[in-house]
């Protein structure tokens, strides 16, 4: 929505509201957005087409209100016609890797519990309850199926044998781990643009649930990877996986640490694929969203997270050193660009 005629809305939807000072945002997915004093948010769909997906979400977060700790959106202002909603704005910094790093060891724990007890608390709701609210439904069988043909097709021919290896050991274990494919409501996007430190009151609030499905779990700590794998693993281990463990009699459980290496290993593969371009018709399917990427600087995670001996000692460094942009192969059929970074 264009930013006057939001503006013009809003003011016409709820006459009460005033404000001295607005900031309009563009830079969302499939979402603009209006933030008026700093108090209010209101986001309205890019596509006429996400109208009612924006109603479903606004239901789904009122469900989940008084479920979860952390803060969430509490749509209260909905315009007549769907088209915007807003809510009051949740405090915090953006808690992209730079603001991480940034906390204190305490803070860090802080986030790391509040993470856990909110995707405890998400990852165990009823899906016929998500169903209910309109979530859709992901296919992981079919999304591992897709990721390994596209990398036979796209990657591995611009691989040198030696990465090639790693990319298949890794696809090979992985294989065997998932072979089960658990599902359930799933944040979708839990990355540091959408996690919130509030430092003042040691509060973490998460937004922007648009790509919330039912879904791998997996998908919802690939994000907290780039806090580091030890950091997502801590936080894995604050949520059901700690009573699994517990069932099981603690790290000794083959059950466990077959739990423990699939969530492992499906949070890096998904980290390996890449979002595809924006279509004009708007976010597209989830594989076009989460699409066919395999980016070789990921190959040296890839080969930690099968943690194969047979991998050779260069890899990681030789990986690191350069993207394969597949948006390109696959776009152009020309050859991939490459990034070179310092090893």
């Amino acid at each position: 929505m264009e930013e006057g005629l939001f503006l013009r809305r809003i003011r016409e939807e709820f006459p009460d509201i005033t404000w001295t000072s607005h900031r309009y945002l563009t830079h969302g997915w499939d979402h603009s957005a209006l933030i008026l004093d700093d108090a209010l948010v209101f986001r309205a769909p890019k596509a006429p087409a996400y109208r009612g997906a924006l109603a479903q979400e606004a239901r789904l977060l009122r469900h989940l209100l008084p479920r979860v700790k952390v803060g969430i959106p509490d749509y209260t202002y909905k315009s007549a016609d769907g088209s915007f909603a807003g809510y009051p704005l949740l405090a915090g910094r953006e808690l992209d890797v730079g603001a991480f790093h940034q906390l204190s060891g305490t803070e860090r724990s802080q986030v790391a519990d509040q993470l856990a007890a909110f995707l405890t608390a998400l990852h165990e709701t009823p899906k016929s309850v998500a169903r209910s609210y309109g979530v859709s439904e992901q296919e992981p069988e079919k999304d591992s199926a897709d990721l390994v043909r596209d990398i036979e097709a796209l990657v591995l021919p611009r691989l040198s044998p030696p990465e090639v290896h790693v990319v298949r050991a890794f696809l090979t274990e992985l294989a065997e781990l998932a072979s089960a494919h658990p599902t359930a409501l799933v944040h979708g996007d839990l990355g540091g643009e959408h996690i919130l430190w509030d430092a003042e009151h040691a509060q973490v609030n998460i937004i922007d649930f648009s790509d919330r499905s039912i879904g791998d779990p997996a998908l919802d700590f690939a994000g907290l990877m780039g806090y580091g794998h030890e950091y997502a693993a801590r936080v894995l281990s604050g949520t059901a996986g700690r009573r699994m463990k517990a069932r099981c009699g603690g790290r000794g459980c083959t059950s466990a640490r077959r739990h423990w290496r699939r969530w492992r290993m499906r949070s890096r593969a998904i980290r390996v694929r890449s979002r595809k371009a924006t279509r004009s018709s708007g976010r597209g399917s989830s594989r076009e969203r989460c699409g066919a990427g395999l980016r070789a600087r990921e190959l040296g995670p890839l080969a930690m997270a099968g943690e194969t001996s047979a991998r050779p000692r260069s890899t990681s460094r030789l990986a690191a050193r350069f993207d394969y942009d597949l948006e390109a192969i696959s776009g152009s059929g020309g050859a991939p660009s490459r990034t070179w970074r310092r090893a």
